[in-house]
């Protein structure tokens, strides 16, 4: 008999989490997660989506839903340029909402934005015009403190936001090509395309900056988990899992839309399927339904003296 390492979740918010249909968090996510705070496991949060989203759609109702004060939980938003992390949000009064971290409004200021990550405005705003010729099929996100995100409307078919994503994105490459390689302009920014979104980002995004940052959180505010969990809908996610592998961390990827197939790694992979043989979920589980197979699995086996993983 022994007793399990304590474990720490690094999860993408958009489909783990947060229905890519929907953009909302399902209550057994909720749930599950408020019982894994409970346990002292650390959760980070590693997304493109922004603070404000975050603090809206998902630390607002785990407040409600009883998220502990002592929560090891944290956010590293738009890919690694916002942080913050939920002890911040202990004195904040959740029944009327949580502040907004929104352009235009006082950001609170346990909400660190990155100034070298930020989009210099004038592009910004030559991509928002941009924008103005597809607005029947996707919207600016200007929730985004220091990237740009051209958004998949609520409700549009995907065939219809494929088609028009191709195109905006084509433009949005040739501008970034205009921009040049100087210091602060397009150069400096990259393209990255995402199932529901298209954005702009600094070079240095990415899911691995997010993961180093979100690492050092959990350092920073108690004890470093021996094993981790990552879990994300894209192949970019796997940057998480790579991350923590180079370091030497003992970790375990989840894929919950694979239809991309499973890349070779060097540390296992799991999927819906993977999920379902051991009694969470079903095999055709894909999305927030993959990753809240995945928080019960942890959860009826993080507690368990005989459990191995």
């Amino acid at each position: 008999m022994r007793t399990l390492p304590p474990v720490g979740l690094l999860l993408d918010v958009d489909g783990p989490i947060a229905s890519p249909v929907t953009r909302r968090v399902p209550e057994g996510i909720l749930t599950a997660l408020v019982q894994l705070a409970g346990r002292g496991i650390p959760v980070v949060f590693n997304t493109g989506r922004s603070a404000d989203f975050i603090l809206q759609q998902l630390a607002g109702p785990l407040l409600a839903a009883g998220l502990p004060a002592d929560a090891r939980f944290h956010a590293v938003c738009e890919k690694g340029a916002v942080r913050f992390s939920f002890a911040s949000l202990v004195d904040q009064g959740h029944d009327a909402g949580l502040p907004p971290a929104t352009r235009g409004t006082s950001v609170p200021g346990w909400v660190e934005v990155d100034a070298a990550m930020r989009l210099p405005s004038d592009l910004e705003s030559r991509l928002v015009r941009m924008l103005g010729d597809y607005t029947d099929t996707m919207f600016y996100d200007d929730t985004k403190l220091a990237m740009f995100s051209a958004e998949m409307n609520v409700g549009e078919s995907l065939e219809t936001y494929r088609e028009a994503q191709s195109r905006f994105e084509a433009e949005v490459a040739d501008l970034l090509a205009e921009q040049g390689s100087g210091e602060g302009a397009g150069g400096d920014f990259q393209l990255d395309s995402t199932i529901i979104s298209s954005d702009v980002e600094h070079v240095s995004s990415g899911k691995d900056l997010g993961a180093a940052q979100g690492w050092g959180r959990v350092a920073a505010d108690g004890e470093l988990p021996v094993q981790w969990f990552t879990c994300g809908d894209s192949r970019t996610d796997y940057a998480m899992a790579d991350w923590l592998q180079a370091r030497g961390d003992r970790v375990t990827h989840v894929d919950v839309r694979h239809e991309d197939g499973v890349p070779e790694t060097p540390y296992p992979v799991l999927t819906g399927e993977d999920l379902a043989i051991r009694g969470y979920g079903t095999p055709e589980a894909r999305h927030e339904e993959a990753g809240q197979a995945l928080l019960e699995w942890v959860l009826n086996t993080s507690g368990s003296p005989r459990a191995t993983m």
